[in-house]
């Protein structure tokens, strides 16, 4: 059976609660793209996977224009409730097969992106169809923002833990692009941050299954997973609902394609 691209339509309502940044942060990590792509104020930049926007719409005051391509009208259409005069607009479409002319962009922005398509690399050769030459591929990822114990246990019990990976692997995200005639350009770009997150929050994200790789597991074994995260919480945290600061970065490194 021929796998299909992981879909966000039920993660409208609660995306951003798993994937935002604090307040704040987003205009650090934003600058991060400016940087590695020298994003210009005519810059036309097309972001794939775009989501709510949370990086559309800080980074459109720093460029011309942006489009944001995505397979989710729902995510989209949050994105445009957000909105608020930025240039930014939205085309719902597939990645492999991009509705635009050769040489139609400066910059592509792509984050937490390319683990969720199995034909990453029709992706990639569309990627290099649409830029520009000498354009670039900014490449988007946090390290982070999750308490490690507190994950461990999770994966300890279910066996999952990085998202539903069904395209690049998760131990793959630094090398596929090299690997696939992407280099490098310029340093890779990082700012580090402080997410304040309690305990609880992580058990009450689990129970509403706001991460993707829990929408298709068993109730069994979600609440396996649940009940071994709260022991651990019982046995080493005195106030479960206490933030803990948790460090975080967001990195963004720029590619262009041989």
């Amino acid at each position: 059976m021929t796998q299909k691209s992981v879909g966000f339509d039920p993660a409208v309502e609660f995306y951003d609660q798993t994937r935002g940044f604090p307040p704040g942060v987003e205009q650090d990590a934003v600058r991060l793209f400016v940087t590695a792509g020298n994003l210009t104020a005519q810059s036309r930049v097309l972001e794939v996977g775009v989501g709510t926007g949370r990086i559309a719409l800080p980074l459109a005051p720093h460029v011309g224009s942006i489009i944001g391509l995505d397979l989710s009208l729902g995510m989209m259409g949050k994105l445009l409730e957000k909105r608020r005069g930025e240039r930014v607009n939205v085309v719902q479409g597939d990645a492999t097969h991009l509705p635009f002319p050769a040489a139609s962009f400066d910059a592509v922005t792509a984050t937490h992106f390319f683990h969720l398509v199995p034909t990453w690399r029709a992706v990639l050769a569309e990627l290099k169809r649409v830029l520009v030459p000498g354009g670039r591929l900014l490449h988007g990822w946090n390290i982070g923002d999750m308490d490690d114990k507190l994950n461990a246990t999770w994966q300890a019990t279910t066996g999952r833990g990085r998202g539903q990976e069904v395209g690049v692997p998760f131990k793959d995200r630094l090398t596929f692009l090299p690997d696939n005639g992407w280099q490098p350009v310029g340093e890779e770009q990082v700012h580090t941050f402080l997410t304040p997150r309690s305990p609880q929050a992580y058990v009450d994200a689990l129970r509403a299954r706001m991460w993707s790789h829990t929408w298709t597991m068993s109730d069994d074994l979600l609440n396996a997973g649940i009940a071994a995260v709260e022991a651990y919480i019982r046995e080493h945290y005195a106030d479960p609902t206490a933030p803990v600061p948790l460090q975080s970065s967001f990195h963004v490194q720029a590619y262009q394609a041989n």
